[in-house]
């Protein structure tokens, strides 16, 4: 029951990130999930190609850190489950915590990678449509076009 909620909300989600269609064919929900899965996929779908370098760099930075913290606390646990040492079990707690720190500043990288990827869609096209709306002033009036 719990493998089928999850699969339908898994294509729910997938569903909502290819329909929404904006100008220029980009997505907004398909950016976030892009940059949901892949660390800068989203920005790369933008074609901010800056942003896609310096959020994956720190992205897969982050997830280096978190496997490295994960797999050192590993050791330090299996260290003392054989020596029952005070010392190995401190630095199971200091590496447990350090992993956990790491996951808390990936998660929300990867959160806000996503918002960014999300807005940027949103506005991928806007200086082509501000071009398209002029604001002229008169003596006694103000002047609003917009070219369809």
């Amino acid at each position: 029951m719990r493998k089928t909620v999850f699969l339908l909300i898994f294509l729910i989600i997938i569903k909502a990130a290819w329909g929404e269609e904006i100008s220029q064919n980009k997505k907004p929900f398909k950016a976030a999930l892009l940059s949901v899965i892949v660390p800068g996929g989203g920005q790369f779908y933008n074609e901010s190609y800056w942003k896609f370098g310096g959020v994956s760099l720190l992205e897969s930075g982050l997830i280096g850190l978190t496997v490295y913290h994960h797999q050192r606390s590993q050791k330090s646990y299996d260290a003392y489950k054989i020596s029952q040492s005070a010392d190995d079990y401190a630095d199971y707690l200091n590496f447990y915590d350090k992993r956990q720190s790491d996951l808390f500043w990936l998660g929300t990288t990867v959160f806000l990678s996503a918002l960014d990827a999300f807005v940027d869609a949103h506005l991928y096209n806007f200086d082509a449509e501000k071009k398209k709306i002029h604001l002229r002033f008169g003596k006694n009036a103000f002047i609003l076009s917009y070219k369809f």
